[in-house]
């Protein structure tokens, strides 16, 4: 038999030789008819299956001619199959519930409510400060941007050796921008992609009163400053020769004595 083992129901084939007179062979499987062969040939092989109730162990399969009363026999094995128990369900248990008892009433105390009064704030007006009046020929400083077409100063009005700034808008952009006042050059710069610049102004000569600064940059910008020339007080003048002159004396008497 092949194969010689196999669960219920499984098939097998039951091969045989050495029957030559044989012309029909029975097939047993444990006493119970699997079926017959007619074998015209000595040798030749029968198809079979294990029956489905059969349990694990070990069987007898037989052959058997009637007509010349030969009997031959095999074991074939029984396999048991594996049955994979499924795991029992988990059970959950529920918690109990839970009893809430009453509380009893209990004694309510009620605080004392404080009432605190907030005195009303006095809100005190700091004094105006005047600022004090300028003193003429004190420059002061403009904080004006320049509008288009314009040149503006930063300073009214300066002394020499003050600086001097001269912005303006409205030129073309990259240009070379050159800053004259009474035919003198006073300074120079370069236009931003805007058209505006900024560039300080050195005058060349001092000299009292308004002076005009013109800005070419492919237009023409002007703008004024007043020069303030300070000059020293005679008053002072005076003083200092009468004081040299007492120092000379006091030191002649000194020198007599």
């Amino acid at each position: 038999m092949k194969p010689s083992s196999g669960p219920a129901g499984s098939s097998f084939t039951i091969s045989w030789n050495g029957f030559p007179a044989c012309r029909t062979i029975n097939f047993f499987w444990a006493g119970t008819t699997l079926g017959s062969k007619v074998a015209p040939a000595t040798s030749g092989q029968f198809p079979a299956a294990v029956p489905a109730a059969a349990k694990p162990g070990s069987y007898t399969v037989t052959a058997t001619c009637t007509s010349q009363k030969q009997t031959a026999s095999g074991t074939f094995v029984v396999t048991g199959v594996t049955t994979t128990t499924p795991p029992p369900p988990v059970t959950t248990t529920p918690p109990p519930p839970v009893t809430t008892r009453p509380t009893r009433p209990g004694t309510t105390t009620t605080p004392p409510v404080t009432t605190s009064t907030t005195p009303p704030s006095t809100t005190t007006t700091p004094p105006t400060t005047t600022p004090p009046p300028s003193t003429p020929g004190t420059p002061t400083t403009s904080s004006t941007e320049p509008k288009p077409g314009e040149l503006v100063l930063d300073r009214p009005s300066i002394q020499p050796g003050e600086s001097l700034a001269a912005s303006g808008r409205g030129c073309q952009p990259g240009r070379v921008v050159t800053l004259t006042s009474d035919g003198a050059e006073v300074g120079s710069a370069y236009t931003d992609s805007s058209g505006a610049f900024t560039a300080p102004v050195e005058f060349t000569r001092i000299e009292a009163g308004r002076h005009t600064v013109v800005a070419e940059c492919g237009v023409r910008l002007t703008g004024a400053v007043d020069q303030v020339v300070t000059r020293s007080s005679g008053g002072q003048t005076g003083t200092l020769v009468v004081l040299v002159f007492f120092v000379l004396a006091g030191v002649t008497v000194i020198r007599f004595r």
